[in-house]
């Protein structure tokens, strides 16, 4: 088995609807994004950034798959990519443990089902998070495709859910480890904020 410590663990935070200007970094004067802003400063901060497609679900396919609406199957909002490869395979392939947190949108189905989830192995997500939840009363689904309700503020909710998994899948420091925390991790966040609440059109 090769050492865990030889390659990184990967942790994606995504954000919806997000404009470059609402961040600090992008010259928002607001303060809104203190954490994302000290992460820019002290990171790699790009820019610009255009999408391949300006709507959700082909938007999600294209970083999940790398490739066009037009190739993977989902070009609009209500389709799926199929059985595209996705990031999560890749990761796989190279003996990563995945994971999948919060708003998907590329299943045509709610829950969920296994076969729709990109190849992802540890899963507690929402195909429509937006009909699932509001801002304070959190809905996703587990690897079983049962509810899971979290408490407090949506996005904490979702960092805390990833904090749990960072925690099942890292090695401890002494003893040995159990099978899950034998290989690096992957673990996709995806956040709804700053997305509409669509059922009351506003922004909680």
């Amino acid at each position: 088995m090769p050492d865990p410590t030889s390659r990184p663990n990967v942790i994606v935070v995504f954000t919806d609807q997000q404009r470059w200007d609402t961040t600090g970094a992008g010259g928002n004067p607001l303060d809104l994004t203190p954490e994302f802003d000290a992460i820019a400063t002290s990171g790699t901060y790009l820019a610009q950034a255009f999408t391949a497609n300006p709507v959700c679900a082909p938007a999600r396919a294209a970083i999940q798959t790398g490739l066009y609406g037009t190739s993977s199957g989902c070009f609009r909002n209500g389709t799926t990519h199929g059985q595209t490869r996705t990031l999560a395979h890749y990761f796989a392939d190279a003996g990563y443990a995945t994971g999948y947190i919060g708003k998907w949108h590329l299943a045509d189905t709610e829950p969920v089902p296994p076969e729709q989830r990109g190849g992802y192995e540890s899963w507690l997500a929402a195909n429509l998070l937006e009909f699932t939840s509001d801002a304070y009363r959190t809905v996703m689904f587990d690897d079983d495709g049962e509810p899971v309700m979290l408490p407090g503020y949506r996005s904490d909710a979702i960092f805390d859910a990833a904090i749990r998994f960072v925690a099942d899948h890292s090695t401890p420091p002494v003893g040995p480890a159990p099978a899950e925390q034998e290989r690096p991790f992957y673990l996709f966040c995806s956040l709804i904020e700053p997305h509409h609440q669509n059922e009351v059109d506003t922004y909680p």
